[in-house]
């Protein structure tokens, strides 16, 4: 099968390095679980794929680099470094009769769909908090599909806080909390997100929820790791800009005439990083402490993604 030239012109728009994760690059071989799978077919398996898709004169840069089984016994295996995966499902016939000739077993092929974690305001602990509820959370997971059309949460959903925090608001007379959950698929999440989800006829507004991670600023000491509600300097501040023992709104210069206001930094600062001691403010780019921060949680994301989509 010759490709159109049409096409051919599309492909060959690689994909600039570093802008290409693994999530986008990986693609799935959904099989019949009723056939038996044998893991010494894997690299017998990119063979055929990838010789295929060159006798079909699909561009070069669009090929498959590794196979392996995941946790739900499926093949899975990510394109070249220039390719998506959204570029491999434009030859599906070819990639699937490829596989089949090695694998009868596969029956389709599918793009690694990802998870956002969101968070709902407002959950009512009287219908939803403990099994006398009649189910607690999960009656909460069980209606949000019911009547949110297309909506699927992939894990259970738990209190913001833990059970211990839900309990303490609870006895000093709160209402109600907050609950965070998975949505599967970042265009569903993105859906939710502006227009909210109704559970047992109660509309609620969603947030994206940010957990701390290796590259979260804290506001108060400027360190990296975490952020204000955990920071355990609450009453040693260190101000971003100048390394002052003050919080950054409370920065001032003391040139006379200045006319930057309280917590902006001016030409007259002396630039300090309190992490790296350096001559720039803490969240400078240039700051090897901000880089070393985004590195380790771009590698945590990106491990925890992959894991996810294996599920």
């Amino acid at each position: 099968m010759e490709v159109k030239r049409q096409q051919k012109k599309e492909e060959v728009k690689l994909v600039p390095p570093g802008q290409n994760l693994i999530e986008k690059r990986r693609v799935t071989f959904k099989r019949d679980n009723g056939l038996p799978l044998s893991q010494e077919k894997d690299l017998d398996i990119s063979s055929e794929v990838n010789r295929a898709l060159f006798e079909a004169k699909v561009p070069h840069v669009v090929r498959i680099q590794g196979v392996t089984k995941n946790t739900r016994g499926c093949w899975s295996t990510i394109t070249t470094p220039a390719a998506t995966a959204e570029m491999l499902i434009r030859y599906r016939e070819i990639v699937i009769k490829a596989a089949r000739n090695v694998d009868a077993g596969i029956v389709d092929i599918e793009t690694n769909e990802l998870w956002e974690r969101v968070k709902m305001h407002g959950i009512n602990f009287d219908r939803y908090l403990g099994k006398k509820t009649g189910g607690g959370l999960e009656k909460l997971r069980q209606e949000l599909p019911a009547e949110n059309e297309g909506v699927v949460l992939p894990l259970a959903i738990n209190w913001i806080g833990g059970p211990k925090d839900v309990q303490k608001k609870k006895a000093e007379g709160k209402k109600a909390s907050t609950v965070v959950f998975a949505v599967k698929g970042s265009k569903m999440a993105e859906r939710v997100l502006k227009g909210g989800l109704r559970a047992a006829g109660v509309k609620y507004d969603v947030e994206k929820f940010m957990n701390a991670g290796p590259d979260s600023f804290c506001g108060v000491c400027s360190r990296w790791g975490h952020v204000e509600a955990k920071c355990g300097s609450l009453k040693m501040p260190a101000c971003m800009l100048c390394a002052g023992r003050h919080l950054m709104k409370d920065h001032k210069c003391n040139v006379v005439g200045c006319k930057a206001n309280a917590g902006q930094n001016c030409t007259h600062n002396v630039d300090k990083c309190v992490n790296c001691k350096g001559n720039h403010i803490a969240k400078a780019n240039c700051c090897v402490e901000k880089q070393e921060a985004i590195n380790v949680a771009r590698e945590e994301r990106q491990t925890g993604k992959e894991r996810a989509g294996e599920r």
